[in-house]
Order: structure tokens, then sequence, then C-alpha cells
């Protein structure tokens, strides 16, 4: 797998981030299989982002994702240990499936390739969460957009829309094509 410097992307500023996002374009060939995840920067808002990140760094549930180009559906894979959490959570929520002794996985999406939110002049993969069986409340609130910056690797955004119906980025976050690990 390329070496997209993790290290240098997580130490990177929001406007070196951009760059590097804008660099890139939709995944080709279409993803298609297990990725795992990395969030890389949280822009919530100042005090209650470092706040997240700081209880992020220490147990980050959020292990990735899987895809399926056929469908173009897929969903996210967390640790097994956060289940109690997401289903204290979201209560009403019926689609959390085991994935091995140690991961389960939830919360599905639709994938397709449009304009970014941001960045109106690229196309980008959009991992779309306003699906009926997600929880209205929160997860059908957030968007996904993620290009391919090298062979096997992605750079992610996150939005969120709020109650209010303003569009926010939140994140920044990579995936790694589990297939091209070497």
């Amino acid at each position: 797998m390329t070496d997209i410097g993790i290290g240098v992307l997580r130490s990177a500023g929001k406007s070196a981030l951009n760059e590097r996002f804008r660099s890139g374009g939709p995944p080709d060939p279409p993803l298609d299989g297990r990725t795992s995840g990395e969030l890389i920067r949280l822009e919530i808002a100042p005090g209650v982002s470092q706040l997240f990140g700081a209880l992020l760094s220490t147990r980050m549930p959020w292990q990735g994702k899987t895809f399926d180009a056929a469908t173009s559906r897929g969903d996210n894979i967390f640790t097994r240990g956060s289940l109690p959490v997401a289903r204290l959570f979201s209560p009403g929520y019926r689609g959390f499936r085991g994935d091995g002794p140690k991961t389960y996985r939830a919360f599905a999406f639709r994938t397709y390739i449009a304009a970014g939110r941001e960045d109106t002049d690229r196309e980008v993969l959009k991992i779309d969460y306003d699906l009926p069986e997600n929880p209205k409340v929160t997860v059908r609130r957030v968007l996904d957009e993620l290009v391919q910056v090298a062979d096997g690797a992605y750079l992610g955004k996150a939005h969120v829309k709020w109650w209010w119906g303003r569009w926010q980025r939140v994140a920044f976050f990579v995936l790694l094509d589990e297939s091209k690990d070497s």
C-alpha cells in the first residue's frame, strides 16, 4: 500500500488538508470491500473539538467502512466494546450487525459521484447516510465525501447538517483499502 503520510496529515492544518483533498478524485476503481479508517482532524467548535479529540485519542470506536460497489452501498465498522454506548444513543436503531469477535457494523450508507459540498468544482464520492433505517436525529444528518489520494488511500471530509439547516464540515478522515495491504 502507498504510504500517504498519515502522521503528516494528522499534523497538517485545515488548509493543507483541503489542498490535499482537492488534489484527489473519486476512487478509481470504485471501492469494493473493507477499509480501515482513522480520524485525522475534528472541527466541531472551539473547545468541543479538543474535548472530543482527547476522548477519541484514547478510545476510537470507529474502525473504517465496508463498500459494495455493485449496490452502491456500505456501512461502518466499530469496536465491539462501543456497542452498549451506541445502543444507548440510538435506542430505536435495528441495524447493528456482528462483524467478528472484535467489531460490529452499523449505520448504512449509499454512495454516488457528485460535486463536493465545499469543492463544487470537484467530483467526489458521496457517502450519504440519509436512509430510512438510520437514526433521523443524528446519523441521517451526516454526509461524508471521499477522494482517492494514492493507490488504496482515500481522504475524506465529514459534514453535518445542523438542526437549524446549516451544513458544517466537522472532520477529516483517512480510509485505507485493506485488500492493498502488503
